[in-house]
């Protein structure tokens, strides 16, 4: 299995916490959470790698790099390419260097940070620059069918902080063709698994559950809806904060954020 995660930049996210949290500490935020994410997801056996697609690869890399010894540095800006990994090239700019710990690999790493096009913009693009690179690798001929059938393709928001490996390896034991992991209220889409060459649009946004379910039923495929504690809570919000069970929100590196979140909890 193959996961996707889309990342956005570091400085626009989780606008919905600006009452309690300044720009800096939504931006730490945002990569303790999808830290959390992308090593929860290394840490499956059952997920052969990650691609991170985002429009800010050195954000991804200050926040991801030190997970695991990524991709080759980057060689154009092909989707897919060295350079879409988001690695450090000469003649980025200033600060290009230095921006992606480990970023010399000797080989294709487990993680990878995908530069998404600005002529591409928002998540459902984002998921299908990333699928469209999983299928474009895995075969000349563009098959994705492995030893033990069609590779399956793991789609993961990036803010998912009680997210276990546990919860990661349920999914694939659903023997239906989609899977949607939902959000905490059964509305949104959360994780979404499906085979990676599947003919699928990807329909995040408001609704997004019923979407994926409409979007399977066209497609003639049987889709499953799985609601778990790891996969359900997401944190966009006070009260996405307040449902986090206890020990996520006690964790060390949410602790500078525990304070100033549980306070203005209680405010309201």
């Amino acid at each position: 299995m193959v996961a996707v995660v889309p990342l956005r930049d570091g400085f626009s996210g989780k606008s919905r916490l600006a009452v309690v949290l300044d720009p800096a500490e939504r931006s730490r935020l945002i990569a303790v959470l999808a830290r959390h994410v992308v090593g929860t997801l290394l840490a499956s056996e059952a997920v052969e790698r990650v691609l991170v697609v985002t429009s800010d690869p050195r954000f991804a890399w200050r926040a991801l790099g030190s997970l695991v010894p990524p991709a080759p540095p980057p060689l154009d800006d092909a989707p897919g390419s060295p350079r879409a990994t988001g690695a450090p090239v000469e003649g980025d700019g200033p600060g290009a260097e230095g921006d992606g710990p480990g970023a010399e690999g000797d080989g294709p790493g487990r993680l990878q940070i995908v530069l998404q096009p600005a002529s591409r913009p928002g998540l459902n693009a984002a998921l299908d620059v990333g699928r469209e690179l999983v299928v474009g690798t895995s075969g000349s001929s563009g098959a994705v069918d492995g030893p033990a059938g069609p590779v399956r393709l793991l789609v993961a928001h990036a803010d998912l902080p009680a997210l276990t490996v546990e919860d990661v390896e349920s999914l694939l034991t659903e023997d239906s063709p989609v899977v949607v992991a939902t959000d905490r209220v059964r509305a949104g889409t959360n994780l979404l698994v499906l085979d990676a060459d599947a003919p699928f649009t990807f329909r995040f946004g408001v609704g997004s559950l019923e979407a994926h379910l409409a979007e399977a039923d066209l497609r003639g495929v049987r889709a499953a809806v799985v609601h778990r504690t790891g996969t359900a809570v997401d944190l966009d919000t006070l009260d996405d904060w307040a449902e986090l069970p206890a020990d996520v929100r006690a964790r060390d590196e949410l602790s500078e954020l525990h304070r100033a979140m549980d306070r203005a909890s209680s405010d309201t």
